[in-house]
């Protein structure tokens, strides 16, 4: 379920998904220019994966934050990696076992219910959802800005609704496709 979660946020940190999400929740428009918009997100994207991690476009305290969103998200794609690594191992030594391929169908399908459940309680309570995940990852409190800051402009919080959004989709729809071939694999291996 992990590694689903982190390859769809992965695929979420585009520049495809990433233009498309800034122009149609208006962050390409509250920056100078669309294409300054789209230059300085793909910036940060970058410095969030790649490093150095200054964040030099934004204010001191958007800095911070976003270094603290780098710490979260490589805690995340970590226990992703080490998820893989089990998973790997598992299969590696119980290949042939229908069981252990019904588990991993298990998985999938636990995760799309969970998905479409968390989902629809999140679309009915995005702002306290929102402050939520605020308050749990970043438990300082460094993720208050003013309207006019560059961080809430660049990724309104329309952004944050529709990447959300996708995010639930492409769990949903991973969990599908994992529980779809793993039943599959552990049918054919039961025959």
């Amino acid at each position: 379920m992990i590694v689903i979660i982190a390859a769809a946020l992965l695929l979420l940190m585009t520049p495809i998904w990433m233009h498309f999400a800034l122009s149609a929740s208006g962050g390409t428009a509250a920056v100078a220019t669309p294409e300054l918009a789209l230059r300085l997100s793909d910036r940060t994207v970058s410095e969030l994966l790649f490093g150095p991690g200054a964040f030099s476009d934004y204010e001191a305290d958007e800095a911070a934050h976003m270094r603290d969103a780098r710490f979260v998200l490589y805690g995340f794609l970590a226990l992703a990696i080490a998820s893989i690594a089990l998973l790997a191992w598992s299969l590696g030594r119980e290949s042939r076992d229908p069981r252990t391929w019904s588990s991993v169908a298990r998985g999938g399908a636990i995760l799309s219910a969970a998905m479409l459940v968390i989902g629809v309680l999140a679309a009915a309570t995005f702002d306290a959802a929102f402050e939520l995940f605020h308050r749990i990852f970043f438990p300082g409190g460094n993720f208050e800005f003013p309207a006019n800051s560059l961080l809430i402009m660049l990724y309104p919080y329309a952004f944050w609704q529709l990447t959300a959004g996708a995010l639930g989709v492409l769990g949903i729809v991973g969990g599908l496709i994992v529980w779809f071939l793993a039943r599959r694999r552990a049918r054919s291996l039961a025959t």
